[in-house]
């Protein structure tokens, strides 16, 4: 016996910046976003998944978890530094659970669903038409095992959370990633602009 209704509205795109920082981000597990000017967020997101992880679906702590998530998840995408970005670029993860699927342990996959790569994406998507910077993707090949430094690729140079290169360069593995993804996305054609969905 209740009626309800729903508003819907479209705000017009902002033009585009012409001034700004390009910025590329590695969306990972353990740390939520490593970006391009060194800069790490969402160290503690890993214990916040397991947290989930150790929760009974549909539970009312399990709710809890997840929004706590969310709330982290918005936080830390809160703190980049997007108005001074004129350009920003990251993975293209699409399908990404299922390229895993089966080749991961059961437990860590309980974990991994609970990662919040889509609504990272989904965020920054939003921004970029709020902001009016460009939003870009690139393929995620190589990107881990790619040094930023003189180009090699070598899987072995990815020690855990550090990147050591053969040519000297030492770095945060995550960091390495982030400055292949903005040097694909700014000086490689491969890179495209992400479409909204309508």
């Amino acid at each position: 016996g209740k009626y309800y209704v729903d508003v819907y509205f479209e705000k017009p795109p902002k033009n585009k910046k012409k001034f700004g920082k390009a910025l590329g981000l590695d969306i990972g597990y353990k740390k939520l976003i490593a970006t391009s000017d060194y800069k790490t967020y969402g160290h503690e997101m890993e214990s916040v998944y397991e947290k989930i992880s150790r929760k009974k679906q549909g539970s009312k702590a399990f709710k809890r978890a997840l929004t706590e998530r969310d709330n982290k998840t918005n936080q830390f995408i809160n703190q980049l530094p997007l108005r001074r970005t004129k350009v920003l670029v990251v993975e293209d993860l699409k399908n990404l659970k299922q390229k895993t699927k089966g080749k991961l342990s059961k437990t860590f996959v309980n974990k991994v669903q609970r990662w919040s790569y889509r609504d990272v994406l989904g965020r920054l998507a939003s921004l970029s038409e709020e902001l009016g910077f460009d939003f870009k993707k690139i393929d995620p090949a190589y990107t881990s095992q790619r040094c930023s430094a003189c180009g090699v690729i070598c899987k072995s140079n990815r020690q855990g959370e550090i990147y050591k290169c053969a040519c000297g360069l030492f770095l945060d593995a995550d960091i390495n990633a982030s400055l292949n993804i903005l040097h694909l996305g700014v000086y490689s054609p491969q890179a495209s602009y992400i479409k909204h969905d309508k």
